[in-house]
């Protein structure tokens, strides 16, 4: 009989495996990624193009692109779309981000084949309706002034101007009226010009039998996009000498803080080692800024650190809001923790508990097939070796307080840190 007073043992974890994807090489020269699993009946297909904001001349045209593909084709209006995808439970939807745009679809595996006419309608055959693309114009500039009266959407849109220089395409957000100009004519063009097979990865995970692939590789076999490739990459060194920014939001009670800098690019030696200085800092709810900005002080609900990988960059920053009185004191106190670890060697069982809750996350984050397709897909799109993540578990486990320490030394520069503040001053 199981002894319910007496702990399970601890066991160690000595590697891990990402489940690896079939990949067949289409007529058309798609690559499609495919990853078996029989656990659940259910299917994921993701279309990840070439065609983020690195690509776009206009602000916003890469955004609405990919929103306007939804709203007609030659074949289906968009309401048409929406009830089909919603007959058969299924859900199907776009995720743009700074240097791709993804489709994804989700379904049970028995309706693959019901919904691929739509969704491969959607994504070479949209229509750019005008009227919807007024009424999404409009949406998108009533959600932009909304998200611009909050100060985390102020603060984070200005540190990453801090960071990347004006115009940059990883600046997030855009400023007030920034979509006013868009046409459909910029909407139409960044699709026809970007939307490629050759920037085009395909990747099939689920319930796929021997069947399922056969008619997956001719229907994809057969794709057609506008563009031989996408335009050229608008993405430039970051650059801007300026520390501060303030962005005054009157009769606020609170002030939103980003602080941070560049950090190496994830494929750099020292990546993996720098996400565990970073969880020490602030990574999780046992972090160093959460014991004294938190519990400590009681200046916040949270605080938080993280490192941000893009395919061109790497950004690390801080993040937390806070009564606008004590903004100056949290600065003063992120910048002490900071400097802690630069001088003092982090106690054994400290180091021990983070290392600890980053395998045990980690291994949390595997648990399911479209969890390991996702971890498998950042190795495809990042261009990282097929070792990385058992080199991410083997640099937790053996890191010691030393390293660390020369860590924060070497890319936790207080001189580097630049912050932007949005809400009062005291």
């Amino acid at each position: 009989m199981l002894d319910r007073t007496k702990a399970p043992d601890i066991q160690e974890i000595d590697a891990v495996s990402i489940q690896v994807a079939e990949v067949t090489h289409l007529s058309n020269g798609v690559k499609l990624h495919i990853i078996k699993s029989e656990t659940q009946p259910v299917i994921r297909l993701d279309f990840v193009f070439k065609a983020g904001k690195v690509y776009e001349n206009i602000k916003g045209a890469s955004d609405l692109s990919a929103k306007m593909l939804f709203e007609g084709t030659k074949n289906y209006t968009a309401k048409e779309i929406a009830e089909k995808v919603a007959f058969y439970g299924a859900s199907f939807d776009n995720t743009h981000g700074y240097d791709r745009s993804e489709f994804t679809l989700y379904c049970l595996s028995k309706y693959t084949t019901d919904l691929l006419p739509v969704v491969l309608d959607v994504l070479q055959n949209p229509v750019f309706p005008a009227e919807e693309f007024k009424i999404l114009k409009k949406r998108n500039q009533q959600n932009l002034k909304i998200q611009r009266q909050k100060n985390n959407y102020l603060a984070t849109h200005s540190f990453t101007k801090l960071i990347y220089g004006e115009d940059h395409p990883y600046v997030y957000g855009y400023e007030e009226g920034a979509l006013d100009g868009l046409t459909l004519e910029d909407v139409k063009n960044f699709y026809f010009q970007n939307y490629s097979l050759s920037g085009l990865e395909i990747f099939a995970c689920g319930a796929i039998d021997d069947n399922l692939e056969n008619i997956l590789i001719e229907e994809f076999s057969k794709i057609k996009t506008p563009a031989e490739k996408p335009t050229t990459s608008h993405y430039v060194e970051a650059s801007n000498t300026n520390k501060e920014a303030f962005d005054k939001v009157e009769e606020s009670l609170q002030s939103s803080i980003r602080t941070g800098m560049t950090f190496p690019h994830i494929l750099h030696p020292d990546f993996h080692k720098l996400t565990v200085l970073n969880e020490i800092l602030g990574g999780y709810f046992g972090s160093r800024l959460m014991r004294n900005i938190r519990e400590d002080k009681g200046y916040t609900y949270g605080i938080y650190s993280t490192i941000s990988p893009k395919e061109k960059d790497s950004m690390f920053y801080i993040g937390t809001d806070v009564n606008y009185e004590v903004t100056e004191n949290t600065l003063s106190e992120i910048k002490k923790e900071i400097q802690l670890l630069q001088r003092e060697l982090v106690p054994n069982d400290e180091l021990k508990t983070v290392q600890s809750y980053m395998i045990g996350k980690f291994l949390n984050n595997i648990a399911t097939i479209f969890e390991q397709a996702d971890k498998y897909k950042r190795i495809i799109l990042y261009g990282l070796p097929k070792d990385y993540y058992s080199n991410y578990i083997n640099t937790i486990k053996t890191i010691d307080a030393e390293e660390i320490q020369q860590l924060a030394i070497k890319y936790l520069n207080i001189d580097d840190l630049k912050t932007a503040v949005a809400g009062r001053k005291a």
